[in-house]
């Protein structure tokens, strides 16, 4: 890796050094480009009316720093295929000043919420007790929610494994997108990404 470099992708490692964090992706997806995720944001359909306003929707959540995803997009043979996909947002903690939050319970609980505006039949459906990684608390929320895309014939339940964290004047948020009508799960390489998170 070069070490001038302040963000690196070498193989499986993902690296940013400015915003402190390193994780390994499963060893057979790949790093999806910022051009090809907006290719994948354009196509997807949102739900309770936002579809109309999907660009300025965008714009206000801003784009993931990352984004790894099990097959790739422009792939003829995974047309209609939901691709388990992990992306990471991380958000300067002093955008969110405004909204006097007391605390990051509070961030989590309002960030579901906003989420289940946009997104068709969003309902989280369990919260497991905090755990630790690497020196840090992490939330883990598993909800669900129905995804439509333009290249779906019909639109299908989708899982989200979502971790959230803190730090560095940072929040954090890794999510991990699957479905298991389609039988495109991936829950044993969640559990290794958890163990290969570190925050720096």
């Amino acid at each position: 890796m070069n070490p001038l470099q302040a963000t690196v992708t070498a193989k499986d490692v993902y690296l940013n050094k400015k915003l402190g964090i390193l994780f390994r992706k499963p060893a057979e997806w790949g790093f999806l480009s910022v051009k090809d995720f907006g290719k994948l944001k354009d196509e997807q359909i949102l739900g309770n009316g936002w579809n109309e306003y999907k660009d300025e929707l965008w714009d206000d959540l801003g784009s993931p720093i990352c984004v790894a995803t099990k097959y790739p997009q422009d792939g003829f043979e995974y047309r209609g295929v939901f691709s388990p996909t992990l992306t990471l947002q991380i958000t300067p903690k002093e955008e969110l000043g405004d909204l006097a939050l007391q605390d990051f319970e509070e961030v989590i609980r309002q960030s579901a919420i906003g989420t289940a505006q946009f997104l068709s039949k969003f309902r989280v459906l369990t919260q497991a007790e905090p755990i630790q990684i690497s020196g840090s608390i992490f939330y883990e929320i598993h909800a669900e929610y129905l995804f439509e895309h333009k290249e779906l014939e019909f639109p299908v339940m989708a899982e989200l494994k979502a971790l959230k964290t803190e730090h560095g004047g940072f929040y954090y948020d890794f999510n991990w997108h699957q479905c298991s009508i389609q039988n495109q799960t991936a829950d044993e390489e969640f559990e290794e990404f958890k163990r290969s998170i570190r925050l720096i």
